[in-house]
């Protein structure tokens, strides 16, 4: 797929997709969403917990992306452990 390919979210398509997900938290006004990494939590016709990974727009790299989730988990660190001060 490239950019010009039409099933390549554009931009204002992810931003589209963003603020329904979370419309109480709208992306800032003039941002520009670049690419969307969603972690998806669903149950299976089982009835099983099973989880999934969605991405959409422009390709993160592996470096990329593990920076942004090594950092999301020290954030959520943090916010656990000031639970038990």
């Amino acid at each position: 797929m490239t950019p010009t390919d039409p099933s390549v979210p554009g931009t204002a398509d992810l931003a589209q997709h963003v603020d329904a997900m979370v419309p109480d938290d709208p992306l800032v006004e003039g941002d520009e969403p670049l690419s969307i990494w969603m972690l998806v939590k669903s149950r299976d016709s089982e009835g099983d917990v099973v989880w999934g990974v969605r991405n959409a727009g422009e390709a993160l790299s592996t470096e990329e992306l593990l920076g942004a989730l090594t950092g999301f988990a020290e954030s959520l660190k943090r916010d656990l452990a000031s639970d038990w001060e």
